[in-house]
C-alpha cells in the first residue's frame, strides 16, 4: 500500500475521522485475506497545522495577493509530508480546497482533491444538483460550485445570509469536539433552505468535514439519509478515495 500524507487540524475532529475511516477501512479490506497477525494498515504521515493561523491568514477573493500567506502556509506544510516520503496527500478539510490550485503547485506528489472525489460521488449516485454547507469561503467563493457545474452538477448555496451564519455558527462549536442540537439545527437550516429553491430532490453536501459530525450513527457513511434528506458526507467521500489510491493507485 502507498503511504498516506494527511494535512490535518483543520479542525482536530475531522482529522481523527480521516484516521479512522482509512484503518476500518484497511481492515474490511483485509478481513478475509486470512493473513497472519494484525490486518495490514497503510503507513500514513500526518502533519497537523494551526486553524487559528491559518484562519487569521484567509484572503479575500478576488484578490490574490492577500492569499499570499495563507497559500505559503499550506504549500510549506504538505512540502513536508513530501519530503518525509509520503506517495500522495490529502487535506482533511474543505475550505483549503478552494485554493488548492495555489496550495499544491509545484509538489511532486499527488494532492487527491476533494472536489474531484464529491463529483465522482455524484456521478455515481446520478446526482445532478444538491444544497451546499460549508464554512463561509466554501459556500461563498464560488470555487467549489464553479468546479461541480464543469462535471455537470449544480450546487446552490443558501441565499439568506441569516442561514449561512447559522452553518457557520454550528461549524465553530464542532471545531470544538461538539454542538449543541447540531442534528436538528441542520435540518431547520436544510428546510429553510430547499424552501427557497427549486431543488427537486433533497440533496444536501455537507462540505465542512465537520458538519457530519452532528449525525451521530451515520458520520462514517460516504452518503446516508436522515429526515427525508439525502446527505453527501465529504469526510468519508474524501477518505475512501484516499485509501482506494493507496491500494490501486
Amino acid at each position: 500500500m502507498k503511504r498516506i500524507g494527511i494535512l490535518g487540524g483543520l479542525a482536530w475532529p475531522a482529522t481523527i475521522e480521516y484516521y479512522k475511516a482509512i484503518c476500518q477501512l484497511s481492515q474490511k479490506h483485509h478481513a478475509n485475506l486470512n493473513l497472519p497477525g494484525p490486518s495490514p494498515m497503510p503507513e500514513m504521515c500526518i502533519e497537523s497545522v494551526n486553524i487559528n493561523y491559518s484562519y487569521n491568514r484567509r484572503g479575500s477573493f478576488g484578490n490574490e495577493k492577500s492569499w499570499k500567506d495563507y497559500d505559503e502556509y499550506f504549500h510549506a506544510a504538505l512540502k513536508r509530508l513530501e519530503d518525509n516520503g509520503v506517495d500522495f496527500a490529502i487535506i482533511a478539510s474543505n475550505t483549503p480546497h478552494n485554493r488548492y490550485d495555489s496550495i499544491t503547485k509545484g509538489l511532486k506528489i499527488p494532492v487527491i482533491s476533494i472536489f474531484e472525489s464529491v463529483a465522482e460521488t455524484c456521478k455515481i449516485n446520478e446526482i445532478d444538483e444538491f444544497l451546499l454547507l460549508g464554512t463561509e469561503p466554501t459556500m461563498n467563493s464560488g470555487v467549489f460550485p464553479d468546479y461541480l457545474k464543469r462535471h455537470g452538477i449544480r450546487a446552490i448555496v443558501p441565499s439568506d445570509e441569516t442561514v449561512k451564519l447559522k452553518v457557520v455558527g454550528l461549524i465553530s462549536e464542532l471545531f470544538k469536539g461538539k454542538s449543541e442540537n447540531g442534528r436538528s439545527r441542520i435540518d431547520q437550516v436544510v428546510r429553510s433552505s430547499f424552501e427557497q429553491t427549486e431543488i427537486k430532490k433533497k440533496v444536501v453536501c455537507l462540505a465542512c468535514t465537520e458538519l457530519p459530525l452532528v449525525f451521530e450513527g451515520k458520520e462514517q457513511y460516504e452518503t446516508f439519509g436522515d429526515n427525508g434528506v439525502f446527505y453527501l458526507n465529504t469526510t468519508i467521500i474524501h477518505a475512501n478515495a484516499a485509501f482506494r489510491y493507496a491500494i490501486e493507485g
